[in-house]
């Protein structure tokens, strides 16, 4: 009498579990356009949650309603089956979206809305009854496996993500190294991406983007001889046909690696200019990237308010008009818009906490060489 209930809970939760773990990344890919959310680790927005909280409400609905509504049939069992098995969707959705949390309130709904229908149903026939007293332990089970499983598999992923983000930390600051007169600008431009993408409102997917791509913007550079680039005169025109080459490279090597491909655009693209005189490839206006287009100008923002060998550094206020006047030209007027909304002294805190960062990181590295 225990072995068709115990046989059905364990090969259903056995399969439903599996599934629940392939579609970890299968769940983040198809709904990430949708929420805009791609990283599995980051922080949900509030938009996000109520639309992921929409749809799994909307899923558990529509099942429940035509659960309710098909006839318990012989000519309609197996349909009927089918719709007490799609129960195990929301609460997979629910583990995949709010970990083991959502996976238990999604399992309570479910139970809630199936929990009836079995008493109105119930029938003579003790193995049906079996299965569909089954049928609700299965999605309890399902429930706390998937949720501790996924977020098993989300801890995982963000220890990934974190030493992905390490790594491109020190290659961006061994690449400002050897530019002497650019260190910490990597840092500072990826700080400033941020801030100036989020002033336009971008997604977390296109944040992304401008993170890894601003971090590594110049890694072409890496097959720039260090003749060319730690020239301090100015370069002659054979000098510049190879300077320009580093954003070609820089997309060579990044599209290389799967996780960097979508930035390797942004780096392909960080030296065109938005009436189309940039280079390697000439785009202009919306051809370019919205991310390329956002960086362009805080590039050139970190590089007007730093001291350089062929200039010395000019104030935020400054920097700010010259840019502006480019409006058109050289960055897309709706991010200089954008850039005009962000206040100096902003900008003048982001600069402050990287050198701050930087001298702590210097002081610790400085301790372990004396030890």
């Amino acid at each position: 009498m225990g072995h068709p209930l115990l046989g059905h809970i364990i090969l259903h939760s056995w399969l439903i579990v599996r599934v629940a773990k392939g579609s970890v990344w299968l769940g983040q890919m198809i709904f990430s356009e949708m929420f805009g959310q791609q990283n599995i680790g980051a922080e949900v927005s509030l938009k996000s949650r109520n639309l992921r909280i929409a749809a799994i409400s909307l899923l558990l609905i529509l099942v429940g309603v035509s659960h309710w509504l098909v006839p318990a049939t012989p000519q309609l069992h197996t349909l009927h089956v089918v719709l007490r098995k799609m129960f195990l969707v929301p609460v997979v959705l629910g583990a995949i979206w709010f970990e083991i949390t959502g996976a238990l309130m999604v399992a309570i709904f479910a139970t809630a809305i199936y929990v009836p229908h079995i008493f109105v149903d119930w029938s003579g026939n003790f193995p049906e009854n079996i299965n569909q007293v089954g049928e609700v332990v299965t999605i309890w089970i399902t429930a706390v496996l998937s949720g501790v499983l996924v977020r098993a598999d989300k801890a995982a992923l963000r220890e990934v993500a974190e030493t992905h983000e390490g790594s491109l930390m020190a290659l961006a600051s061994a690449l400002d190294a050897r530019e002497h007169e650019t260190e910490l600008h990597s840092l500072r431009v990826m700080a400033f991406s941020i801030r100036l993408g989020r002033q336009l409102k971008l997604s977390k997917y296109e944040i992304r983007l401008i993170r890894q791509a601003s971090l590594l913007h110049d890694i072409g550079k890496i097959g720039t001889p260090d003749a060319i680039l730690l020239k301090s005169g100015k370069l002659n025109e054979e000098e510049w046909r190879i300077m320009r080459q580093h954003p070609e490279t820089g997309h060579r090597i990044l599209s290389s690696i799967p996780f960097l491909r979508a930035a390797a655009e942004t780096v392909y693209a960080h030296h065109e200019r938005f009436d189309g005189t940039g280079y390697p490839r000439t785009l202009c206006g919306n051809e370019i990237p919205l991310p390329a287009r956002v960086f362009a100008v805080v590039d050139v923002f970190d590089a007007l308010t730093s001291d350089r060998p062929y200039h010395k550094k000019i104030s935020c206020e400054a920097a700010r008009q010259e840019i502006q006047k480019e409006s058109g030209m050289h960055f897309d007027p709706q991010v200089i818009h954008a850039f005009s909304k962000i206040p100096c002294f902003e900008w003048k805190r982001i600069n402050r906490r990287i050198s701050e960062n930087s001298q702590k990181l210097e002081a610790v590295l400085q301790s372990a060489r004396v030890k």
